[in-house]
């Protein structure tokens, strides 16, 4: 049956012209991200955050951690673009990085909207304002 459909040969593909596959979605960002926050600590350390600005002491003292292991944590967070840091005097003071990527602000909204229904989030700000209290960073 020649001729009642197409041209199936070798020939016939080798005229088609293939066109570059579509470079995947740069996911990195977002990846980065969901990697940062996918640890109890720093998400707790985030949803205080959310809150305003806080020195790496009062988050340490806050959350009932060693002052080297709140930092490392708050690394993490600063390498993601969760957070941004500045320094006054010796102690750093971090707060939310204004995050540009919409993707990006839409993840974080959303986990730190149902991170703050939970009364572990209720427990960290209560101890946080207790030790704010207490704790002075100057």
């Amino acid at each position: 049956m020649q001729g009642s459909g197409p041209d199936l040969s070798n020939r016939a593909y080798a005229e088609v012209r293939m066109t570059e596959a579509p470079s995947p979605l740069d996911v990195r960002p977002t990846s980065g991200l969901l990697k940062a926050l996918a640890d109890d600590t720093r998400l707790r350390i985030v949803a205080l955050l959310s809150r305003g600005e806080l020195c790496v002491c009062h988050i340490a003292s806050g959350l009932d951690l060693s002052q080297p292991n709140a930092s490392q944590h708050l690394t993490i967070l600063r390498n993601a673009g969760v957070v941004e840091s500045r320094r006054k005097g010796s102690w750093i003071y971090y707060r939310m990085s204004g995050e540009q990527d919409p993707v990006r602000a839409r993840i974080l909204r959303a986990v730190l909207d149902g991170f703050a229904e939970l009364e572990a989030a209720a427990e960290d700000r209560r101890r946080l304002a207790a030790t704010r209290e207490g704790v002075s960073c100057e």
